[in-house]
């Protein structure tokens, strides 16, 4: 089962020889260092500020005030599991970052592409990336770009792959409550040999307590897509000590049918989503010159469970 469910979901099995269409490093479409983005259904490309914004769009970075320091888990299906750690150093309007992400597997059924055993060999799958980000803004923090160069690796079964790769995005702040945001990633020379992405999206603070985001993204080796997230903060005045923020958003994954083993999928009545995603955020308020975040995103996906992500960031 967990070979079938890899080859669906993360294309991480063996493929034929011919993979004319095809595009490799796909773990690189998962969401991996920021809960919030994953909890807003991998939508705000606009949104995102600081060390969360490196791996999303890497011009987010320049709205850092402070030193950050951030760290994430996901938890993806079938034991997939990653690590993210990421650093924000600011120099004014310039702002330098770095960033590192871990994936594996192991216990993984090798087989080839008519599902036949190879070898009955048990392997673990390994994948990473790690990037340096430069990013500025202009006009009064208005206006941002960033630029990110990626080293990424995907190891399987007689198979290491190393790519370079370039992240690039920009930022548009027309007001405090409307921004629009673009980022292009794992741009190559070669989009059937990495997976590439392509985002552009909206921002709208309805009021200091609701925000809503919307965004387009298109994959190399898919169709584009629409989502849409929105956050509800309870404000630091109403909890002394920080700000509470519920999240949810919407992201056209498809239909995985329903879960019957999950119960915590059963409880919270989502053993049918596949298409909705939800998280929580905690911040504390300002002191001694610091302050931490605590994040988590649940994503149901039907039938084959459920993912979730965990971020915390330090900013001092």
């Amino acid at each position: 089962m967990k070979s079938l469910i890899l080859m669906a979901i993360m294309s991480l099995s063996l493929k034929a020889a011919d993979n004319t269409g095809t595009s490799g490093f796909t773990f690189l479409k998962l969401p991996t260092g920021s809960a919030r983005f994953q909890a807003l259904g991998n939508n705000g490309v606009s949104l995102l500020e600081g060390a969360e914004a490196m791996s999303i769009n890497p011009s987010g970075i320049a709205f850092a005030q402070m030193k950050e320091v951030g760290f994430s888990m996901v938890n993806w299906l079938e034991d997939y599991d990653g690590k993210y750690i990421s650093y924000v150093e600011p120099h004014g309007t310039n702002v330098i970052g770095v960033n590192l992400g871990y994936y594996s597997t192991d216990g993984f059924d090798v087989r080839d592409k008519d599902g036949v055993p190879i070898n009955a060999e048990s392997v673990k799958f390994k994948n990473m990336f790690g990037s340096l980000t430069l990013a500025k803004s202009f006009f009064m923090e208005r206006f941002a770009l960033g630029l990110s160069g990626k080293y990424v690796s995907e190891d399987r079964y007689l198979t290491k792959e190393n790519k370079f790769v370039i992240d690039w995005g920009a930022i548009l702040k027309l007001s405090r409550k409307i921004s629009f945001g673009f980022s292009q990633q794992n741009i190559t020379g070669d989009n059937k040999k990495i997976v590439g992405v392509m985002r552009y999206g909206a921002s709208l603070a309805l009021s200091n307590y609701i925000t809503v985001t919307a965004d387009n993204r298109k994959y190399t080796d898919t169709k584009s897509k629409t989502g849409f997230g929105i956050e509800l903060t309870l404000p630091e005045e109403l909890l002394q000590y920080g700000k509470f923020v519920f999240r949810a958003g919407y992201n056209n994954n498809g239909n995985f049918g329903k879960n019957y083993d999950d119960s915590t999928l059963e409880k919270l009545g989502l053993s049918q989503s596949s298409n909705w995603s939800f998280g929580i955020g905690i911040y504390s308020a300002q002191s001694l010159g610091k302050s931490y975040s605590l994040e988590y995103a649940l994503t149901p996906y039907g039938e084959l469970g459920k993912t979730s992500q965990i971020s915390f960031k330090l900013q001092f």
